[in-house]
């Protein structure tokens, strides 16, 4: 199988650290989302993550890869079997999902408008999702460890990608003072193999 990727999307990272951390044999094939690509042929959609098959299957979005890569290598899982866990650490894939895109969206809005031409209420509008996102992922870590259950899941991965990502590129959108079981988890995280070698530059 073969993933593409951009080394600055935090959601091909969450399937790099996956199957690192499942130690599933894979090639990369790296894109550079600004210059011209050929990622159309793969994913018409022209995103990454894209995962391809060996039989020429071609999965798109994180969550779908996620969930093709646990169940075709359960050992370990990161995606609970039973229905109660399953949807709890999909609750929190999606939470962070959504506070990462509200982020990208304004980063695009910054990329490809002149300041002039910025929409403040589309920045204010986005403000509040990724404020509340995170309100919400702080209170549901509380004091835990994990976010779900007594080890690493996919919710943990999906979390401290997106603050990573965040983190680097535009800071001022979190705040370490106002999320500190966050930043306790994604400081944690980092330190493992896995997000040491997919570590964003």
């Amino acid at each position: 199988m073969k993933l593409h990727y951009s080394a600055n999307s935090s959601f091909a990272r969450k399937i790099r650290v996956l199957l690192l951390e499942k130690e599933v044999p894979h090639e990369l094939a790296l894109v550079n989302l600004w210059e011209e690509n050929d990622l159309h042929r793969v994913n018409p959609l022209g995103k990454v993550p894209v995962l391809e098959l060996d039989d020429g299957t071609v999965l798109t979005s994180s969550p779908l890869i996620a969930d093709y890569v646990d169940a075709r290598y359960p050992r370990p899982r990161f995606i609970p079997e039973d229905l109660e866990g399953r949807t709890e650490v999909r609750r929190w894939e999606a939470l962070a999902d959504g506070v990462m895109e509200a982020v990208a969206a304004v980063m695009y809005e910054q990329r490809f408008h002149e300041e002039g031409k910025r929409s403040q209420a589309w920045f204010e509008r986005q403000q509040k999702k990724w404020q509340a996102g995170f309100a919400a992922l702080e209170r549901m870590l509380g004091e835990r460890r994990w976010c779900v259950g007594e080890r690493i899941t996919l919710a943990d991965i999906a979390v401290a990608c997106h603050i990573g990502f965040i983190e680097l590129r535009v800071p001022q959108y979190f705040s370490r003072d106002a999320h500190p079981s966050l930043t306790r988890l994604w400081r944690a995280m980092e330190q493992r193999e896995s997000f040491q070698r997919t570590a964003p530059k």
